[in-house]
């Protein structure tokens, strides 16, 4: 049966999560190998670094240090990477309900791991899992994905460009003043990941990140958030290029487009198109660090003049995030017209195309009518000379005409053999075409024009 555990919770029943996740394999096998990494800094910024390779080792780490009261913890860092973000977590279940429970994790984050999972084509592209948003007089909380470009040079004629995913995780206890962090890389080394080891092992870093407990979000922010315009700017090109081509084309000349043009803008334009969907979940990311920061204000752990600085912050995100908006946006009308130019481009070189064939076709017609009119020639004349031709020929039989002792023309008892061999074959000529004038008429369902002329005549 199940339980609801909060009932004002996202996942009031966590088991549902938790088949979701093993229905899509977010998640190494039992048995497999991982490695969960944590750094513990402690009020005197002094940092210490666990790596835990087995269910075990936590469960004792997490007794240690409640046995030794160890949890004096300013700030603690807890980072799963994977191999890419195609790919499931690097860690099993059992690691992640173990990790949850030792790091006081809502099942809400849940929906964060449920991001990560293998996959062979661009599924869930322009997804990002809506930002997470909880505070009571306990605690806050905040999760959500930070989806970003990644610029991946290639010798290919290939997208250097990849879509990347980050998860995040923060629970901040108002009481105690402890933040715990969980970051769900999606690579080894990764580079805010270098470069969050390396705040968490500096004295000064760490003295900011107790000062202002938000800070860690604009480290994130701050590595992947410039990237954008770069890639922007490459698709732009892209674009520029394509449509330049198309409109310098001659239709008379060879083509400087062709189907793989087309394809190519269509990709920009579907891109830009999940860009813009992903620009308004970084809107919705910035909206909860602002609660969060109001949060914090109220209860009276920020100052306001560290509350303002943050409020300034993202107030400068979010004006640049409204011109790659809109970059984005533009952008993508850009490519869909010239898209539809390509497209008009490839119709009328067709069409051209065709109407070359078509006078090649009517030129030819005109050929044959020509040859028609020498022929009809040609059999004309036949018609006129045929018959003085026929008589000479009959005439000059010496076996059917001869000649008396007179000069008189004398007609053979013997003329009746040509007779009968006349008459027979125009009988079997006339036969054979009306044979193939039925035949003709059977396969073709009925009379032609030249059948109705033949008849006429």
């Amino acid at each position: 049966m199940s339980v609801l555990s909060d009932p004002f919770s996202l996942a009031p029943y966590p088991e549902d999560y938790w088949t979701r996740i093993e229905s899509r394999r977010c998640c190494k096998g039992t048995g497999a190998s991982f490695k969960v990494n944590c750094v513990d800094v402690d009020s005197a910024q002094q940092a210490t670094t666990t790596e835990f390779k087995t269910v075990a080792e936590l469960q004792s780490y997490a007794s240690i240090s409640e046995a030794n009261k160890r949890r004096s913890f300013k700030t603690r860092v807890i980072s799963i990477d994977q191999a890419n973000s195609w790919r499931p977590l690097n860690i099993t279940k059992e690691m992640l309900e173990e990790v949850m429970k030792f790091a006081f994790i809502s099942a809400e984050f849940l929906e964060i791991a449920l991001c990560f999972f293998e996959k062979s084509v661009s599924l869930e592209e322009s997804f990002s899992s809506a930002p997470l948003f909880k505070c009571n007089a306990d605690s806050i909380e905040i999760a959500y994905i930070c989806k970003y470009v990644f610029f991946k040079p290639n010798d290919e004629e290939k997208d250097p460009w990849s879509l990347r995913q980050t998860g995040v995780f923060q629970r901040y206890d108002l009481r105690t003043k402890q933040s715990t962090w969980v970051f769900l890389h999606p690579t080894k080394k990764s580079l805010f990941q270098t470069r969050l080891e390396q705040i968490v092992t500096s004295q000064q870093e760490c003295l900011k990140l107790q000062a202002h407990p938000l800070l860690l979000h604009n480290v994130l922010l701050s590595t992947v958030f410039p990237q954008w315009r770069e890639c922007l700017a490459y698709y732009e090109h892209k674009v520029l290029r394509s449509s330049t081509s198309t409109m310098t084309v001659h239709v008379q000349d060879s083509l400087q487009i062709d189907h793989q043009t087309l394809k190519s803008v269509r990709f920009v334009e579907n891109r830009c198109q999940s860009f813009q969907t992903i620009f308004h979940s970084l809107g919705k990311l910035f909206e909860t660090v602002r609660k969060a920061n109001n949060a914090l204000l109220g209860a009276r752990i920020l100052e306001p003049p560290e509350k303002q600085a943050l409020d300034q912050l993202l107030d400068n995100y979010l004006t640049h995030l409204d011109a790659y908006r809109r970059n984005a946006a533009y952008l993508q009308g850009w490519a869909a017209r010239t898209a539809q130019l390509v497209i008009d481009t490839l119709s009328l070189i067709n069409a051209r195309t065709v109407q070359a064939q078509s006078e090649y076709m009517l030129s030819l017609t005109k050929s044959a009518v020509d040859d028609s009119t020498a022929v009809r020639v040609i059999t004309i004349a036949t018609l006129i000379y045929l018959p003085p031709t026929f008589m000479a020929t009959v005439l000059g039989m010496n076996p059917f005409f001869n000649e008396d002792s007179h000069n008189n023309l004398v007609v053979s008892h013997q003329f009746w053999i040509f007779v009968v061999c006349s008459v027979l074959l125009t009988v079997l000529t006339a036969a054979a075409v009306l044979y193939w004038w039925i035949r003709r008429r059977k396969l073709y369902g009925g009379f032609g024009q030249d059948d109705k002329a033949a008849l006429s005549v």
